[in-house]
């Protein structure tokens, strides 16, 4: 892939560059919210005013709190395809956000259990259409040379909304009356709000905009950002060729509706490149939610509680302070799939979840049995633990992972797969774990243990290394030699130009 005329390291000296690195940070958003709400129920289980307003819920009821947010998400990856594809990312992105603030609203000013869960299912519908659609947008509209650290850092602001939320709710604990919950609550609006108003600044996407017959404009918009104004810009002119290359060549149907939204569901299955992407985003899908990380994102309280951390200071301090941990973490993991590799970091991190799964149940097993206060310690210690572990594979280096190995007609359809499939086992980690944590205790860590293991050989055996490649021919790792103009671009010849390509985007990655 061509430099292209600017120096990239320094792209702050470049103005519509530095407009457009500036307004990334609307779609950026799109997974925030989901990271506030997990980190919002962790400290609204802590919080007292919460849990007398609404009975103090555990086991059946305290799953249905948190599994409602889920189901609203397996809803809303329905809407996904239909909103972006059709409507166009920016339209998309808007859609959800506004779903996402009436959810929010209605949260704030829940009256009683029902009106709260339905605030949820809503949250988890608009949620899931902006996470959805915000991801290929951030991979569609980021200069390719900033590209893999653009989209690794999209799932760092799930840490972010975390850490607001946590602290949201240590600040508003003592308050005695329902307003403790009520703030944070309503504080899920604001990103959401941002959104809806600031998305329209936000160029479109250039391989939207080519797959709807507007290709002056796609390429308008890439000599803008991507080529400093300048229509001979070595990369403007190879980027946008691959993006019509890619997008006409490819987008075979030209059904409309849902006939079009079945046929995308169908390529899933046609071809052998296919199937093992539909394999991959569903067992991504999968280690992202069943690798025991629901213990910190929704049921932290209770699990503090049963090593003898009982009180509301306690528990909403360390869910504050282990968010900050997790979100620092993301960050700086989020640099390292252009460096180390993909798939590099997906194993390293579930072999560092193992360890903390082992590790927190060894700890709570002992602290059970005799009261021993340096085991229950030692569980707090591997409960911060596991969000860099989680963190070093699971975070953006999943949201890169997935928006890449699609190509660009299955790509919002596959990211639609991928979101169904993880609220899918999110809604059976967040239903069963309050009942396993209130029945069998401590030995329910032990499923994890055993299971993370299979995740990992799953992983080693499946997942192919996508690090090197432009975006547009990482489709031939997995489909094969195809047609690049005129010539056929060799698999073999592809996978040797890796190194040579990562050390040179390991040079321009340094934002």
């Amino acid at each position: 892939m061509p430099t292209g005329g600017m120096d990239t390291s320094k792209w702050w000296r470049y103005k519509d560059l530095r407009k457009l690195n500036l307004l990334l940070i609307f779609p950026l958003l799109s997974i925030f919210s989901q990271g506030f709400d997990g980190s919002m129920m962790n400290g609204l289980q802590a919080v007292t005013e919460w849990r007398n307003y609404f009975g103090a819920p555990k086991g059946a009821v305290l799953g249905l709190f948190n599994a409602a947010y889920p189901l609203g998400g397996v809803i809303g990856v329905f809407f996904i395809p239909i909103v972006s594809d059709r409507w166009g990312r920016k339209a998309g992105l808007a859609f959800g956000a506004a779903v996402s603030v009436l959810g929010g609203a209605l949260q704030a000013g829940s009256v009683n259990l029902a009106m709260f869960v339905i605030a949820r299912l809503l949250l988890g519908v608009g949620c899931i259409i902006t996470a959805g659609v915000g991801a290929p947008f951030v991979t569609e509209i980021a200069h390719p040379s900033q590209r893999t650290t653009a989209t690794a850092l999209f799932l760092t602001f799930y840490s972010f909304g975390s850490i607001i939320a946590g602290w949201a709710t240590f600040g508003t604990f003592r308050i005695t009356n329902s307003a403790a919950w009520r703030i944070p609550s309503g504080l899920q609006v604001v990103p959401s709000a941002m959104q809806l108003l600031g998305v329209w600044w936000v160029p479109e996407s250039p391989r939207w905009l080519v797959s709807r017959g507007r290709s002056d404009e796609a390429w308008k918009m890439i000599v803008k950002y991507h080529g400093d104004n300048n229509e001979n810009d070595e990369l403007a002119v190879f980027e946008f060729e691959e993006i019509q290359l890619a997008v006409n060549n490819r987008v075979e149907s030209k059904h409309k509706g849902i006939r079009n939204d079945l046929n995308n569901l169908h390529a899933f299955i046609k071809t052998p490149g296919n199937r093992k992407r539909l394999a991959i985003l569903v067992w991504a899908a999968l280690i992202s939610q069943l690798s025991g990380n629901a213990f910190v994102s929704y049921y932290l309280s209770p699990i503090l509680a049963s090593v003898g951390l009982k009180t509301d200071l306690q528990q909403t301090l360390i869910n504050a302070t282990s968010q900050m941990v997790s979100w620092f973490s993301a960050l700086y993991f989020a640099t390292l799939s252009g460096k180390l590799g993909r798939r590099t970091l997906f194993l390293w991190s579930l072999a560092a979840i193992w360890i903390c799964d082992i590790c927190i149940t060894i700890g709570s097993a002992l602290f059970q049995k005799d009261g021993n206060k340096a085991a229950g310690y030692s569980v707090v210690v591997f409960l911060y633990l596991f969000s860099p572990a989680y963190n070093l594979g699971l975070n953006g280096n999943l949201g890169l992972y997935i928006s890449e190995i699609a190509p660009f007609e299955l790509r919002t359809t596959g990211l639609a797969i991928f979101y169904f499939s993880q609220q899918c086992f999110n809604i059976l980690s967040s239903f069963t774990t309050p009942i396993g944590l209130e029945n069998i205790k401590w030995k329910f860590y032990i499923i994890f243990v055993g299971w993370v293991m299979v995740e990992f050989a799953v992983v080693w055996l499946l997942f192919p290394e996508t690090k090197g490649p432009p975006l547009e021919d990482i489709a031939a790792l997995f489909d094969g030699p195809r047609e690049h103009g005129g010539e056929k671009l060799d698999l073999e010849a592809l996978e040797s130009k890796i190194p040579a390509q990562t050390h040179t985007a390991e040079q321009v990655e340094k934002i």
